[in-house]
Order: C-alpha cells, then structure tokens, then sequence
C-alpha cells in the first residue's frame, strides 16, 4: 500500500492536543464535608466510558488523516518500468552456431547464451524479451522482468527449434514486433547472428528502415572466428552497420566469449536506465474504507455524548 498525499499524515499532529486535553488529569470539584461519604464509592461503567468517549473523536480524527492520505494498492497487472528500457534479444539459431569457437570448445550458441544470461544479471527495472530466428522467426518471451524465468528460456534454446537457415531481417522484425506496444523510453534490439541473410523473406534494411521508423535502436553483433581478419565471408559486415546505423545503433564482431561479454558490457553501459523502480498504472483507491468508519466514529461520540453519556452539570 502507498499514499498518493503521504504529506497529509503530518495532519496527524492536529491529534496530540485531542490526546493531551484526555489524559491530562481534570480539576476536581468543590469539595464539601457532605460528600465524604461516597468519595471512596468506584465509578460507575457509564462514568467509566464517558471518561473514554473524547477516545472515540481520536479515532476518527486519525482516520479522516488517513483518507485524506489517499491510500492505494496497485494494479500487480499495471506495473511499468516509469522510464526504463526495454529490450529485446533477437538471436541466431542457425545449424552454424553449433559450431566450436576456434579459441574455445565452447559452441557459439552455448557461449553467446552464457553471456545474455549474464547480461540479464546485470539488468536492473528493464524489461527484457528474447526472440530466436533462422529462417523464420519465434518470440520466445515478450519484455519481461521475471529474469529468473526469461533466464532459464534463454538456457534451454538449442538449433533446430525453427527450420534452417539465417534470415536476419525475419529476426529483427520479429523483435520489432515485441515492442511495438512498448511505453518504455527507450527501446532496444540486440541481433546477433553468425552468418548472412539467406533467405527470400523480409529484407534486413526494410526491416532495419521500420526500426527507424518506429523509433528502436538496433544493435548488431557478428560472432565470427577471427576478428582481426577480414570477415566477409562469414558476416556482411556492410549489411550489419548499415543495420545498426539506420536505427542510431552500433555494430560489433566478438571471435570468443571473452570479447562477447565485452560487447555486451559495452552495450550495458551505452544503454543505462534512469528509472529507480517500476510504479503502477492503476490503482485500487482505498480512501472510502477508512472515510467511512471516520464518519462513523464520529457520529457515535456525538451521539452517546448528548444521550447516554451526556454530562450533568451539578
């Protein structure tokens, strides 16, 4: 629960003068020798909470503050980044990301997922969605903030979900479609791909000129063996910068896991979040469920004070 006038509670403080007139001790009345008698006589119950009835106007003093507050609970199904990123991972599963890195083992798809998970881990407010392509494209996940879960989709991605091939504009307009109803401030795609576009389907710079259009920056990233040396047989470098350039992104080779990770961390620093924590579209006003029980209140001291409890002048 938060407040939508959390300055209000400072009214509370009209309550301490209340509590000070009720437990200050009250002048006794004149005493006179007729009344030694019954001095020691315990008072009545109806004396008892007459005495406790100023109790009863606290109460529904300090919920009429509490109303006036605005107590709300959030909508769990409206919670946005306020002005966060959002981002989608659109990555290569092609049979060729199969293959060993030459400077590791490691195959390039068991790398790159390695450092999109660690990439994930150092995301904090920005919602993060993950597509796959070869020559069609799969959203695997729309922008999310279930890390843990968008982690374990990434983990469990292998070739061969999708019919091969390597359609790269497929996979980046696949991306575009997860955030096409985004609100966020700023809107990202990360391609990585190990190849070049193969296939008769969307071409990449139509697909790169809708980014543009719709105001997403695409960054592209080429897994390649050497990346010292000339790569054009292995990625068109061309088409990938002039991708990435259409859209205000960047293009980048990493030839190991290492030089991946770095990318990524560079990408992790170009594109930082300036929201401190997600807030909530819609709200559940909780403001009459304490009015109410005020007015209640209230109206039940009057009442008993001039009936029941009423005070008798001598």
């Amino acid at each position: 629960m938060e407040f939508a006038q959390p300055y209000a509670l400072l009214l509370a403080a009209l309550a301490i003068p209340l509590a000070v007139a009720i437990f200050l001790p009250r002048r006794r009345g004149l005493a006179v020798p007729s009344s030694a008698g019954v001095a020691k006589l315990r008072p009545t119950a109806r004396v008892r909470m007459a005495r406790l009835l100023p109790l009863t106007r606290a109460a529904g003093v300090g919920l009429i503050v509490v109303a006036l507050a605005g107590p709300r609970i959030g909508d769990a199904n409206a919670v946005v980044p306020a002005e966060g990123i959002d981002i989608t991972f659109s990555l290569d599963i092609s049979s060729s990301m199969s293959t060993s890195l030459i400077r590791v083992k490691q195959s390039r798809i068991e790398a790159t997922k390695d450092v999109i998970q660690s990439f994930i881990d150092g995301r904090k407010d920005d919602r993060i969605g993950f597509v796959v392509f070869a020559r069609d494209g799969l959203a695997l996940s729309p922008p999310t903030l279930d890390y843990r879960a968008l982690k374990e989709i990434v983990k469990e991605t292998k070739p061969g979900l999708i019919t091969d091939g390597t359609s790269i504009g497929v996979g980046l307009a696949t991306a575009l479609n997860t955030l096409r109803d985004s609100t966020a401030a700023t809107r990202i795609v990360i391609l990585l791909t190990d190849g070049q576009h193969n296939t008769p389907t969307i071409p990449p710079l139509e697909a790169a000129r809708l980014a543009a259009a719709l105001k997403i920056k695409v960054y592209t990233i080429g897994v390649v063996d050497d990346a010292t040396a000339k790569v054009q047989n292995e990625i068109d470098e061309k088409l990938m910068k002039a991708i990435a350039s259409e859209t205000g992104g960047r293009y980048f080779a990493a030839d190991s896991p290492q030089a991946l990770a770095a990318v990524y961390d560079e990408i992790g620093t170009l594109e930082t979040s300036g929201v401190g924590r997600e807030h909530f579209e819609r709200f559940t006003e909780l403001a009459p469920w304490f009015a109410a029980p005020a007015a209640l209140l209230i109206m039940l001291e009057i009442v008993l004070g001039a009936t029941w409890l009423r005070r008798t002048a001598l």
